[in-house]
């Protein structure tokens, strides 16, 4: 195992454009529906078998470790498949992982809840609310953010080293080049969310603000830029007021403020030989943690995904907006949920890949069938998760 960081990836680390983004895997331009020829068919009669179906994934993926969760009318089953690291180390249900970009679904249920209080409204401003991150023209709007059709530059994912040179602001450019210094000498350092920003703010819009769809992980840094400012109270913070207690969740976290190691490693393949990278811990691009920085389990996560589904954290008719898909997106998008379309109907969720790990939540309008996925290992092959999760629900 290699546990250094990827000299393939050096060129993100002069750019602040490293693992710790949330990436297209499960979470790009668009969530990905299911292929229907990728499912695996099942003889009429013959018993559903989860874990069979787990184990196959796993290993057509190539991933060391993998679980599942799933919620039906049956109650609820859980399944571990391979190892939580190299080591050796047990899946449980207390296994805790990197859920990546399916934090976004959390943030936008978050920030709904700060419309429903009065603290913001879908429609403000968003240079008004947070004055001199953004260009002020033209206007970007709170609901922009959410689904994606701001135009803002998605940094984490197509940023170039040329990003820090062009920064306006001679201090920005000095701190920039600092926290590179330091990562590079294996320092463990998360960049400020303002700075991130900044970055995305070298270049154009992709398009001119509500005239398309670009996902891009710069929307919920601002997201929660937005929010800390509008409710005076740090993500973490919120998270834990808002949902973790609510749910009676005991393992759910965000980094920062929680930089802990997961229990369930994350890896990037080696070289040819097998070997694996373990880039858990790589946090540069965390921010403020919006993009993709809570970590949870697998049981915790399906709770909180039903629960944001069925309209317990997300008060009407707020979340007919959060489910309502976006025209600019072809209707796969709404704030911050995309739709699934399985074979036993409509589901609504996110995917997450990040530092190693990829995974995907999802749950029915009704929230009475959900299934949350995680595998830990991030590689140029799709992992077919919104499959493997029509066979698990489907079947």
């Amino acid at each position: 195992m290699n546990r250094r960081r990827s000299r393939v990836a050096t060129w993100l680390v002069v750019t602040l454009v490293v693992s710790s983004a949330c990436s297209g895997t499960g979470t790009g331009a668009r969530p990905p529906a299911t292929n229907p020829d990728k499912t695996t068919a099942r003889p009429t009669g013959e018993p559903l078998d989860r874990q069979a179906l787990l184990d196959r994934g796993r290993e057509a993926y190539g991933s060391p470790g993998g679980l599942a969760v799933v919620y039906d009318e049956d109650g609820q089953w859980f399944g571990a498949s391979g190892e939580a690291d190299l080591a050796g180390t047990e899946i449980g249900l207390a296994t805790r992982f990197r859920i990546g970009s399916i934090t976004k679904p959390i943030v936008a249920a978050l920030v709904l809840d700060a419309v429903a209080d009065g603290d913001i409204a879908l429609d403000d401003t968003v240079s008004d609310l947070v004055p001199g991150e953004l260009r002020a023209d033209p206007p970007i709007s709170v609901r922009m953010l959410l689904d994606h059709t701001s135009g803002v530059f998605d940094q984490l994912n197509e940023g170039s080293p040329a990003d820090i040179d062009r920064l306006p602001d001679a201090e920005m450019r000095t701190e920039a080049r600092s926290l590179v210094r330091r990562y590079a000498d294996g320092e463990q350092v998360i960049a400020p969310d303002r700075l991130l920003v900044a970055l995305a703010e070298t270049h154009d819009r992709y398009f001119p603000p509500g005239t398309g769809y670009h996902y891009s992980n710069t929307n919920y840094q601002l997201a929660v830029m937005v929010l800390e400012a509008a409710t005076g109270a740090p993500l973490a913070d919120l998270m834990r007021e808002r949902i973790v207690r609510p749910l009676g969740l005991e393992h759910t976290t965000v980094a920062p403020s929680d930089i802990e190691s997961p229990s369930l490693r994350g890896y990037t393949p080696g070289r040819r030989d097998g070997t694996f990278n373990d880039i858990t811990d790589d946090l540069i691009g965390f921010g403020n943690g919006g993009n993709g920085g809570i970590i949870s389990t697998g049981e915790e996560l399906l709770t909180i995904i039903r629960a944001i589904v069925s309209g317990r954290l997300v008060r009407p008719p707020l979340l007919t907006e959060m489910t309502t898909m976006t025209s600019q997106s072809n209707s796969t998008y709404g704030l911050g949920l995309a739709m699934y379309e399985l074979s036993c109907g409509t589901f609504f969720g996110h995917g997450g890949s990040v530092n190693g790990t990829v995974s995907l939540a999802l749950a029915d309008a009704s929230a009475n069938r959900a299934a949350v996925i995680a595998f830990n290992l991030v590689s140029p092959t799709d992992p077919e998760l919104p499959a493997l999760a029509d066979d698990l629900l489907c079947g």
